[in-house]
């Protein structure tokens, strides 16, 4: 009965000197993966991917006001509820039919809810992506399914700003196809949603 508890007291003191050091493990402590006829299993795994909240309102397809794309669509939602901070390094974009489109931009609104801003009075130009009420979080040229690789932090839905929406820029018109945008985490975590445009 002794050994029983030197050993819990040992286990106590280990765990107090940790809580002291803080020294917390990030993740599980044992990973593996494994792959059977195609499905890959991997265990073991931990991410912040259960805190990300992608959501898919009815698409919007507008003209930008540059000449940098030929299509902005929005209409994709993204919330963090978690306690803390998602840090996002990768969107990927798929889309099919697959005509040989290309993927110019993506970018966060930010601010009241996430809420893309307005195009003005009838007749004048909508505000581009990179506007002011956007942060543009990746821009050049990918073909669909490339992973488009930035950084930003999702902070913690509030009341006040609930979420973020996710505007991508084409060069073509993206009317007719079925498009799926992924948010990839820091720790490889991600979440997918599928919109036909």
């Amino acid at each position: 009965m002794n050994k029983v508890y030197v050993s819990l007291v040992i286990i106590c003191c280990a765990g107090v000197l940790l809580l002291l050091a803080d020294v917390a493990p990030a993740g599980a402590w044992f990973t593996d993966t494994e792959v059977i006829e195609g499905i890959t299993i991997t265990t073991g795994s931990w991410s912040n991917a259960d805190d990300l909240v992608i959501t898919a309102e009815q698409p919007l397809l507008k003209p930008p006001a540059g000449n940098h794309a030929k299509t902005v669509l929005s209409g994709i939602t993204i919330s963090n509820t978690g306690p803390a901070a998602l840090a996002i390094t990768g969107i990927r974009v798929s889309w099919s039919p697959d005509d040989g489109e290309m993927i110019s931009e993506a970018a966060f609104t930010r601010g009241k809810g996430g809420k893309a801003p307005r195009a003005g009075p009838h007749g004048s130009e909508p505000e581009p992506a990179g506007g002011e009420g956007f942060t543009v979080f990746w821009s050049g040229e990918a073909a669909s399914d490339q992973l488009l690789k930035g950084q930003a932090l999702l902070k913690p839905a509030t009341r006040n700003d609930p979420a973020r929406g996710v505007l991508l820029s084409f060069d073509s018109d993206m009317g007719g196809k079925s498009v799926v945008c992924t948010v990839v985490l820091d720790d490889g975590g991600e979440k997918e949603v599928r919109l036909e445009v």
